[in-house]
């Protein structure tokens, strides 16, 4: 389609041809500017259109989270027709004075159906970078932001911290920020290091938008693969004994499981009813458990993908998962305030009554929901991690043995140095707080990431800081 001109401003003199030549020209120009459709186009979808149409919720059987999608179309035939915005369902749906879509909305703006009109005329062009390929700049952060994941390396030489857009890598003291792992997700949900310590994986995204797996070569500090498996965001990731695969939970409400090398999806386990917040593998790799907040621990064959059993008996959410380091037991900390070890097996000998026959202990409530658990590397204490505090149980009598009370705030994440000496928490107030594993004393409280000083502060108390 020409843009249009004013004949009124067109001299009498100039011919068919000339005109021809002058509408060419005005075309090229415009051409200039392509509309883009991953920053002009997409943000309008993703505000007012995909809440209906994604994967989970295919309203007219109609996809419009990617291109592709929206080129396929759905009961009604192709949303989206290369340069024929005329003959575009899209176009029709979302036009004239009582438009279909969106639906119980408000009308999209002129503005915003001549944008998506134009996209369309030339050529509907999906710009959308691949996984990884979008740069990140390092954030700047004025408070401490909240942490929702940390892990220590095997070694112990590294503490990796999940920030706003980045992991950042530190010495196992605090005392200095060693890389910076910037990346496209603003949330990084999981964190965790492969056996040998040579990769870091990481899932997480923005929610309702896109789920992010990253995974890094820790020794280059650079990105190795990144994968968006979904439209919303991820949890709980683990890697397989033999760090060939990685698994993990979503909003989405579907267990994954990709292979590093190719990035094939070797899992798409659909039989949880809610989020899915934390996987774990079996020692010996054949099978993994899953953790919803439908109540159910989920244990999955690996080898052909299908549903064994529950682990567990339906109590409470299950919003933290951790297996035990040598033994075939899982660890589980519940939004009501319960945590319990289980047998990682099927549950065929509970009875009618509901036995719980895989339990093998239940720790006193705690004050909140337990958000972060962790095993000590021996296996013989567990740590939960609660409302402003962190209780550390033996796992053989149950009995308490300290109590970590100074948290800021609701805890997110537990891990122990794998040399069992040390005990880091991080949470809701953003200070990583490292204790004596052995005694529950405070060895050091710090932010993990680099703070920049208000421009508003006012000279005395910038003085004072140094």
């Amino acid at each position: 389609m020409l843009p249009r001109i004013n004949k009124r401003f067109v001299p009498k003199m100039i011919g068919g041809a000339a005109l021809a030549i002058m509408c060419l020209g005005a075309w090229a120009q415009a051409d200039e500017k392509p509309i883009s459709y991953f920053h002009q186009i997409r943000p309008i979808f993703m505000g007012n259109c995909n809440a209906c149409h994604k994967p989970e919720k295919l309203k007219g059987d109609l996809d419009m989270t990617t291109v592709a999608m929206m080129f396929k179309g759905g009961k009604h035939g192709p949303a989206v027709l290369p340069k024929n915005p005329a003959k575009s369902k899209l176009i029709d749906m979302i036009s004239g004075d009582d438009p279909d879509m969106p639906k119980d909305a408000d009308p999209l703006k002129p503005a915003q159906i001549k944008l998506i009109t134009q996209w369309i005329e030339q050529g509907a062009v999906d710009d959308t970078p691949k996984p990884g390929e979008l740069k990140i700049p390092p954030p700047h952060y004025m408070l401490p932001p909240m942490l929702s994941s940390i892990a220590f390396s095997p070694d112990g030489n590294l503490l990796a911290v999940a920030g706003y857009h980045e992991v950042l890598l530190e010495k196992p003291d605090g005392s200095k920020i060693l890389a910076r792992l910037t990346g496209e997700a603003p949330r990084i949900e999981s964190l965790v290091f492969s056996k040998d310590g040579s990769m870091l994986a990481d899932c997480g995204g923005a929610p309702s938008e896109f789920g992010l797996v990253q995974i890094w070569d820790v020794a280059s500090q650079k990105l190795k693969k990144a994968w968006e498996p979904g439209g919303d965001s991820l949890y709980g990731i683990s890697f397989a004994p033999d760090s060939k695969s990685v698994a993990f939970g979503g909003a989405d409400k579907v267990v994954h499981r990709i292979n590093i090398s190719d990035g094939k999806e070797l899992l798409d386990f659909k039989a949880h009813a809610d989020w899915v917040l934390g996987t774990a593998f079996s020692i010996d790799g054949k099978q993994l458990v899953s953790a919803s907040r439908d109540k159910a621990m989920k244990l999955i064959d690996l080898s052909n993908g299908q549903f064994i059993d529950d682990i567990n008996n339906p109590v409470e959410a299950c919003i933290s998962l951790a297996r035990h380091p040598s033994q075939e037991q899982i660890l589980y900390g519940g939004d009501l305030g319960g945590a319990r070890i289980y047998k990682i097996s099927d549950n065929q000998g509970r009875t009618s009554g509901r036995i719980d026959t895989n339990l093998i202990r239940a720790f006193e409530k705690q004050p909140g929901p337990v958000s972060a658990v962790a095993w000590s590397p021996d296996g013989n204490n567990v740590a939960l991690g609660s409302v402003g505090i962190v209780q550390v149980y033996s796992t053989t009598t149950g009995e308490k043995k300290f109590v970590l009370s100074d948290q800021g705030g609701p805890v997110f994440s537990i891990a122990y140095k794998g040399d069992g000496s040390v005990l880091a928490t991080a949470g809701y107030d953003g200070y990583v707080r490292l204790y004596d594993a052995k005694t529950g004393k405070l060895i050091k409280r710090f932010v993990p990431v680099p703070l920049d000083k208000p421009a508003t502060q006012p000279a005395e108390l910038q003085a004072s800081a140094h």
